[in-house]
């Protein structure tokens, strides 16, 4: 049996969707499940115990043309006999493209695809976290689904013993404590403050003595160094003691998860990274302003706190561009995350030791 599942395209979004495609694999044990999605997706997708086969579609560079896309049809249709196909997707071209492929069974919500799905699914009335809402397509599909979903992130044995050389050449052999900061997001308002940050930093220095290791693509190296110029500008007694480990755009994506997994905790904005750190059982202390913890918060297996600041006269999600003068998530203090680090009974022995 082989079933094609069009998944969204952001990495969030992706791992929102990990739970459907285990419900799948686990009506068809024996299925070969092929996902299509942006080649960004690739990493985590391979690794999914589910999945059998990653298949890149991008209609925003690889597949602008209708030549292209047109060359990807036809590629599918060469891959198949598809029995079945779902479309997590709201695209009504990617439905009309199940169909193409010659998928016989079509699953997805109907709204403005129904015309192109064999079974159309209603779509939920209200707001739904991003999860429930995959949740909800599978119940209307007629699966059994788990009362409490969880995501999950997976990763290779390989990748597991890569972090642990990686934290090995900085100093930290297997066992040690450390807090990760990841301090980009892919929308400014989604930012802590990097002075908040190196206050943060500050204060888990004093409190436990253990090194900072900073995460982020190749993209927050800026970000990176405001964060060790406001350190500096500190001048906290012992700063100069406290340890920070660079590792932005130095790991690949399921290594990071691995020293997420490591880690004491993970501090973060609403970021990819949440979500990752959430789906490998990590801690993670996340920072929400603009965006709605309801919607798009940590749904992982791992334990987190999610802090929410928004600012007089806003409300949630924003998606406007008139933002508060000061930044929006400045409203949240460093003793605030400070003490949701404590919460996560990442020291339950006071120490950092």
């Amino acid at each position: 049996m082989k079933i094609l599942v069009v998944m969204k395209n952001w990495l969030g979004d992706l791992l929102f969707q990990m739970p459907a495609l285990e419900v799948i694999k686990s009506r068809y044990p024996g299925a070969e499940i092929f996902c299509v999605a942006p080649e960004r997706c690739r990493a985590i997708l391979e690794a999914h115990p589910a999945v059998a086969g990653f298949l890149p579609f991008d209609e925003k560079s690889t597949h602008r043309s209708w030549f292209s896309r047109a060359g990807f049809v036809f590629r599918l249709r060469k891959l198949g006999p598809w029995d079945e196909g779902y479309l997590f997707h709201r695209s009504r071209s990617r439905a009309v493209m199940l169909c193409l492929a010659g998928v016989k069974k079509r699953t997805g919500y109907g709204k403005g695809r129904s015309l192109f799905l064999t079974t159309a699914v209603r779509e939920p009335d209200g707001k739904l976290h991003q999860l429930d809402y995959f949740m909800t397509l599978m119940k209307g599909a007629g699966y059994e689904t788990p009362i409490e979903p969880k995501s999950r992130f997976y990763f290779t044995p390989g990748d597991d013993r890569e972090a642990r050389e990686v934290l090995r050449q900085n100093g930290l052999t297997d066992g040690a404590r450390y807090v990760c900061f990841h301090l980009g997001a892919n929308w400014k308002p989604k930012r802590w403050p990097v002075e908040h940050f190196a206050v943060l930093a500050s204060m888990v220095h004093a409190k436990w003595k253990i090194p900072i290791v900073v995460t982020g693509s190749a993209g927050d190296r800026t970000l990176f160094m405001d964060f060790l110029k406001s350190l500096r500008r500190l001048g906290a007694p012992g700063a100069d003691e406290l340890r920070v480990i660079d590792l932005v755009g130095k790991t690949p994506l399921r290594v990071s998860a691995c020293i997420y997994k490591h880690a004491t905790c993970l501090v973060t904005g609403d970021s990819g990274p949440m979500h990752i750190a959430s789906g490998v059982g990590a801690r993670v202390a996340a920072i929400f302003g603009p965006t709605d913890p309801d919607l798009t918060g940590p749904r992982g297996v791992g334990e987190s706190i999610v802090l929410q600041y928004v600012p007089p006269g806003y409300s949630i999600p924003f998606f406007g561009k008139d933002l508060p003068g000061d930044g929006w998530l400045s409203g949240i203090t460093p003793d605030e995350v400070f003490e949701a680090v404590q919460q996560l009974g990442a020291f339950p022995d006071g120490s950092g030791s």
